[in-house]
């Protein structure tokens, strides 16, 4: 190799090594110019996590979250909001019926929705997170990115997917998982006590949606379960610490502060509420006005007869229509918080048939007049049969305050009817 050719190739070398350098050089200051640029519009950017209280409507009992992302760079301010629905949307009542029910997430002007909430006198609290500069870019593109319309909608479950399960499970997107590792610890309540916390102001509705739902909701969870309560995801961000990029270990909430007080509202008991005291007296007096009515009916007293037949009729409309519901949501809708429902044992369509026989009887009518002894010890027989499954581990639903109610009404009915049959 002559010594020309030896200096060619060695500057080829030379000069190959000069391009790669400079080129892994300008790629790496480019990464890290928009690291920087991001690094920049981050300080800018403030994010509040935002949590409401309960309202005077059914659906606001649980209270509300959202997301405030605050741009100072261009004076903007968003109020992410993942509740929204429309009574007005394309098959909504059906939807709701059969347990498909769509919301979406959408971006509010933030002035605009903290003045409806205001309007509604419900609680707005916030609570200021201690993001680095990255972090408040990547969760102010997600949430942009959430609000597109082929992201926007979802399919919403009252305790796995709403508003606040999908705000908790953005924090844990963007801190890799370490909000769900440290929410693991076992909770002190099960999905029911939750909510009969928030539904303890209206006995009947309680009583309702007790009897409505089987005993998945009164099976152990987490913590992180807890979370599809606004105030729940409110308190267990307030004691996350999450590692970042250097590895320091950092509070995620830097501070709160209360934005507006509601007037009036009473807070939320701590404790479950004990209901089922109120449905034995209430199941009680019921089989007591039977029993009276019955001793009027067996004595042929006119108006007796008629409170006795109307009775009746009343008992199929109280507990027949829910046990039709139930019976409905349990075999044919995708509310699976009702499958394998142990109150159909309690009330169920034969109860409603309480309803045309009452009808009946005020018309006097012998066929009704006739099976409707055999209607009540049925019935009867059927809450016995629930009683025994109870010895059995598998039936742990907490049902105690729909057992309190009807149990002791059917009793009275079958003792009243023993009455009038041994004349």
């Amino acid at each position: 190799m002559t010594k020309v050719y030896k200096i060619k190739v060695i500057r080829y070398i030379f000069l190959t090594f000069i391009l790669i350098f400079t080129l892994y050089s300008s790629s790496d200051a480019q990464v890290n110019d928009q690291k920087k640029s991001a690094g920049a519009r981050g300080d800018s950017i403030v994010v509040k996590l935002v949590t409401i209280g309960p309202g005077d409507e059914l659906t606001s009992w649980w209270g509300h979250t959202a997301v405030i992302v605050e741009d100072k760079t261009f004076d903007v301010s968003r109020f992410y909001n993942y509740g929204l629905f429309s009574f007005e949307q394309e098959n909504f009542v059906s939807n709701f019926i059969m347990g498909r029910l769509i919301f979406w997430v959408g971006a509010w002007n933030t002035r605009d929705a903290l003045a409806h909430y205001v309007s509604l006198n419900r609680d707005i609290r916030f609570q200021i997170l201690d993001l680095t500069p990255d972090k408040r870019v990547e969760i102010a593109s997600l949430l942009a990115e959430n609000i597109r319309p082929e992201n926007r909608e979802y399919l919403y479950d009252h305790y796995l997917d709403n508003c606040a399960t999908r705000v908790r499970d953005l924090f844990d997107k963007i801190f890799d998982g370490q909000f769900y590792q440290q929410t693991q610890l076992k909770s002190t309540m099960t999905f029911r006590q939750h909510t009969r916390r928030h539904t303890d102001r209206n006995f009947f509705i309680d009583w309702l949606l007790m009897f409505l739902m089987n005993n998945s909701i009164d099976q152990e969870i987490r913590r992180w379960d807890d979370m599809f309560l606004p105030e729940e995801l409110e308190r267990n961000i307030s004691e996350f610490n999450y590692l970042d990029e250097a590895g320091v270990r950092r509070p995620l909430v830097k501070s709160t502060y209360t934005f507006f007080n509601a007037k009036g509202r009473k807070p939320l008991p701590a404790g479950v509420p004990d209901h089922w005291p109120t449905g034995l007296i209430i199941g009680i007096t019921s089989g007591v006005l039977g029993f009276i009515l019955a001793t009027g009916f067996k004595k042929n007293m006119r108006f007796m007869q008629s409170g006795f037949a109307i009775y009746h009729l009343i008992i199929g409309i109280i507990y027949g229509i829910p046990g039709l519901i139930l019976l409905f949501m349990s075999f044919f809708t995708d509310h699976i918080v009702t499958y394998h429902n142990e109150n159909l044992l309690l009330a169920n369509p034969f109860t409603f048939l309480l309803l045309p026989i009452g009808i009946g009887m005020v018309m006097k009518n012998t066929f009704c007049l006739k099976w409707i002894p055999t209607l009540w010890y049925f019935l009867l027989g059927l809450n016995i049969i629930l009683l025994i499954l109870k010895l059995f581990p598998a039936f742990d639903q907490q049902n105690m305050l729909s057992i309190s109610l009807i149990l002791p009404l059917n009793l009275a009915m079958v003792i009243c009817w023993i009455r009038i049959q041994n004349k």
